[in-house]
């Protein structure tokens, strides 16, 4: 550790894993609260509403009133995780983008492989969000199933109204906040911190990046798609293993989050009635584009890993 290191921060990076990861909750929580705090109080000069017009809106969002909610999304985004995320990793560490393996530039053949892997992975996604949507409670447990209805039933009303997109002032506007900053602020956060200090205190890949994929589908609250998002979690966590490379989960990220973007742009369909989010959801008819999905998407996961392997010895190399 170099000597002239503040002291501060020299307090914090000799901290154990678990005190990292107790410490960054309640930064994360604490840099949220200011945020959304300050966007309240700003929010009321920006749109000339009542902090009781607004509180309501953001309660039961509307398309007529979408630019208030928009503008708390991406304060939320900036403030849940960009902001606690990059924080956190100066006070862990004494070479900030060393530390989230952000200085190193990503292969264009491994992104582009890992393009080709998502949009071969949709018929296999959808098939699992099917299956993940036919969950069911048993009788004592239905207060708890109701409650996860009506949150997947709000966020899918608030989706909706985000990819409402009319103009490319629109399309721009939702590419940032659906597509650039949750990549940037959730792969900085999940993967970047999570996942690497579990990995250091379960001192194994494969638990760390399992843990960091389970929290970072729990904490969407969408439980009817919590294993579609989990295996995403997974695919993000391996590609930063693999390629030492934040940026390169990153930017699967931002494919995943602006196709959907760019679709429902370009051909102005409802959303979750698309053929996008049915091709290999429809049973037995379907399992043939299910099986291609699998093989496709192993083969293109493999030459990922094996392309980043023959360029980095230090691929797959538990994180110290």
């Amino acid at each position: 550790m170099t000597d002239s290191l503040n002291p501060f921060r020299k307090s914090f990076i000799v901290m154990s894993a678990p005190a990292k990861l107790v410490l960054l909750v309640l930064l994360t929580l604490f840099i949220t609260l200011i945020g959304s705090l300050l966007a309240l109080v700003l929010s009321v000069p920006i749109f000339h509403l009542d902090i009781t017009t607004i509180g309501s809106l953001l309660t039961d969002p509307d398309l007529e009133h979408i630019a208030i909610i928009k503008y708390f999304q991406i304060i939320q985004s900036v403030s849940m995780f960009l902001i606690p995320g990059i924080l956190a990793a100066w006070l862990f560490s004494e070479h900030t983008a060393g530390y989230l393996y952000a200085n190193r530039k990503p292969e264009l053949i491994t992104l582009l492989l890992v393009f080709m892997a998502l949009v071969a992975a949709i018929p296999m996604l959808n098939r699992i969000t099917a299956w993940n949507e036919m969950l069911d409670f048993p009788g004592w447990l239905d207060g708890l199933e109701r409650r996860m209805v009506d949150m997947e039933e709000s966020a899918e009303k608030l989706t909706q109204l985000f990819l409402v997109s009319r103009s490319t002032g629109d399309l721009l506007l939702n590419l940032l906040m659906i597509a650039v900053l949750p990549a940037l602020g959730e792969e900085l956060l999940f993967r970047g911190l999570i996942q690497r200090l579990l990995i250091q205190w379960t001192r194994n890949n494969h638990i760390g990046i399992a843990l960091a994929a389970f929290i970072f589908s729990f904490i969407h609250f969408q439980f009817f798609g919590f294993l579609p998002r989990f295996l995403l979690g997974l695919f993000f966590g391996y590609l930063l293993i693999w390629s030492r490379s934040l940026w390169v989960p990153v930017v699967a990220h931002l494919i995943n989050n602006g196709l959907a973007v760019f679709y429902y742009h370009f051909t102005q369909e409802t959303f979750g009635e698309t053929p996008l989010d049915t091709i290999g959801s429809a049973g037995a008819s379907d399992l043939l584009y299910i099986l291609i999905s699998v093989l496709l998407t192993s083969a293109l996961l493999a030459g990922v890993y094996f392309n980043e392997r023959r360029n980095n010895p230090s691929a797959g190399v538990v994180i110290r």
